[in-house]
């Protein structure tokens, strides 16, 4: 992906907002990329903008939209400010983002799985602070103690994965898309300016 992107918030409502987005890509750029803050799993700047958002006690939009596309974007809302009643609030460049992720398995073809992911991270990404652990049980048939059964294969981990937000997106959403997602627990997706 390697595309550079900037974190817009517009003062209107959501679904406003939306179909303001969709109208603007089909009209400049059909497949350009753009990532709702509470659709993507994005976090809001703070814990107040998190509830305003989620209670619809305000109408500000979070989202995160192409670099190239940013001037025409912001022309375009100001030539229809009028018409819609959106105000942009802040336009800030993405730095970088991260998100921290943790799990847990006892079976090893995901745990494989898993592994191999983790060491093909995407161009532009770090994973720090990772902690893995694995132990195999051949007495895994009995009972421990005799209270629970022990599992033959165990595997934990976590760690952050931090970089450029073309790629973190990327992998956050192919994690959370694919049969490892209620397996692998990740954070929110902070984003650096």
């Amino acid at each position: 992906m390697n595309q550079s992107f900037f974190e817009i918030v517009l003062e209107g409502n959501f679904m406003l907002v939306r179909g303001f987005v969709i109208g603007f890509l089909a009209a400049t750029k059909q497949k350009g990329l753009y990532f709702f803050h509470r659709k993507a799993g994005i976090r809001r700047e703070t814990l107040k903008e998190f509830l305003r958002d989620f209670f619809e006690l305000d109408n500000h939009v979070h989202f995160c939209l192409e670099a190239d596309l940013i001037e025409q974007f912001k022309k375009a809302v100001n030539f229809y400010e009028k018409q819609t009643g959106m105000k942009m609030h802040s336009i800030k460049p993405i730095k970088n983002a991260r998100f921290s992720f943790t799990y847990e398995f006892f079976n090893e073809k995901l745990a494989q799985k898993t592994k191999k992911l983790l060491a093909n991270l995407p161009e532009g990404l770090v994973i720090k602070n990772y902690v893995p652990f694995e132990s195999k049980n051949s007495d895994g048939a009995g009972m421990e103690g005799g209270y629970a059964p022990l599992h033959e294969f165990t595997s934990r981990g976590k760690g952050i994965i931090e970089g450029e937000f073309s790629g973190v997106i990327e992998l956050f959403l192919n994690i959370k898309r694919s049969d490892l997602s209620e397996s692998i627990i990740c954070s929110d997706i902070d984003l650096v300016f």
